[in-house]
């Protein structure tokens, strides 16, 4: 006998096989990265703000992970407590609904994922978006970037206007202005930019204490595989910071990112009176070793202009190779940490500063270029860059 369900039966079915969790979903596991549990304190000095949706291990990554399903590659980032929703949540101005504004079901965190796909110390860029007070350590030079965040949209405009800004400043510093022209041909070239290296994902799925997301194929340059390298921060989320990408205000920090105050307050990390206000607001980075986020986290120096550089993790274990195809020793090592002295998050240091940095960092460049882990262009390129900052 066949049976025939009501047509409201049926839609209730319907929406109960919609809502089944992600891991019902046919997946081939591409790799799976564990970080350290109830690291969420940054450098070890960052204190939650006073509010009642953003509470210790919110931000507390415990793993990350890809899976290979059949619409595709999807990251998985699991935190050690349920992911808040914005439901129910209104904004601080105006009492706007938060799911207005974050409509991917998350609102309190940003996840950057700097991959290296080509395992060669130094062979790609190590800025982090601005914001973060962080770049990429130079062994884990990054290729592709992946930023999830609540609001997509608003944080790519964003990027893109931070190049149009770099990119007017280049042309401003060698030719004295900048035509009209020239201005629409570097709107173009920082479209190009975002579009070639940046992906914000916009199919997010959240679950528990699970956030997904798909990345295509075609960005990442194909699928994700063991052999690459993968640095990743986690950083709280003003998504108030900004009602349009133009809206930018100058005493948050960029990227609608959290930024760090004295005492406690509502809307930044809280750091002590005693602790150096240029800690980085960056409250967890996927790091499997106790020791590595508190130290690496801790060493920057803001009269060198030098900022905290951030290690990945392959999962096959293996360590960069430099252009040789030689591993990398721990001296080549050193010498390539000592080229991110520059701000390269573009948050400008003082001037007094660059240019005492820029003697040492011309150096570290030459050897570099001897030792082979540079090409020309690329020591010809980063020259420019440093005498530029003079």
């Amino acid at each position: 006998m066949k049976l025939t369900l009501p047509i409201a039966h049926r839609s209730l079915l319907a929406a109960a096989l919609l809502a089944l969790p992600a891991s019902h979903v046919q997946a081939d596991e591409l790799f799976k990265l564990e970080d350290v549990r109830g690291d969420d304190v940054g450098n070890g000095e960052l204190i939650y703000p006073n509010r009642p949706d953003l509470q210790r291990g919110d931000l507390d990554i415990v793993s990350v992970s890809a899976e290979q399903r059949e619409d595709g590659v999807w990251f998985v980032v699991e935190f050690s407590k349920p992911v808040r929703s914005p439901e129910g949540q209104v904004t601080e101005l105006g009492q706007t609904p938060l799911e207005k504004l974050a409509r991917h079901g998350f609102f309190t965190f940003n996840v950057d994922i700097y991959v290296d796909t080509d395992r060669i110390a130094g062979a790609g860029l190590v800025e982090t978006v601005p914001g973060r007070g962080v770049v990429v350590d130079r062994g884990y030079a990054w290729e592709k970037a992946i930023v999830l965040t609540p609001r997509p949209d608003i944080a790519r405009t964003m990027l893109q206007m931070h190049f149009d800004d770099e990119f007017e400043a280049e042309v401003r510093a060698k030719k004295g202005r900048v035509s009209k022209d020239e201005l629409e041909q570097l709107e173009g070239r920082s479209e190009k930019r975002v579009d070639d290296l940046y992906f914000f994902p916009t199919r997010v799925r959240v679950n528990g204490r699970h956030v997904e997301f798909q990345v295509p194929e075609e960005f990442l340059g194909g699928v994700p595989k063991e052999s690459w390298a993968y640095t990743v921060l986690v950083t709280g989320a003003n998504i108030q910071q900004a009602g349009s990408p133009i809206n930018t205000s100058s005493n948050r920090t960029p990227m609608m990112t959290m930024g760090v105050a004295r005492g406690i307050t509502t809307y930044d990390w809280g750091i002590r009176g005693d602790v150096d206000a240029g800690v980085p607001p960056v409250i967890d980075i996927l790091a499997p070793d106790p020791d590595t986020q508190p130290t690496v986290l801790d060493d920057y120096d803001t009269v060198a202009a030098r900022l905290a550089s951030v290690p990945g993790i392959a999962p096959d274990g293996n360590v960069a190779v430099s252009p040789s195809g030689q591993p990398l020793t721990m001296e080549q090592a050193a010498r390539l940490d000592t080229t991110t002295g520059a701000a390269a998050d573009g948050e400008a240091a003082p001037a007094s500063a660059e240019k005492r940095a820029v003697p040492a960092r011309l150096r570290t460049l030459n050897q570099l270029l001897e030792d082979g882990l540079i090409t020309q262009s690329e020591y010809d390129d980063l020259r420019r860059k440093i005498l530029a900052e003079l």
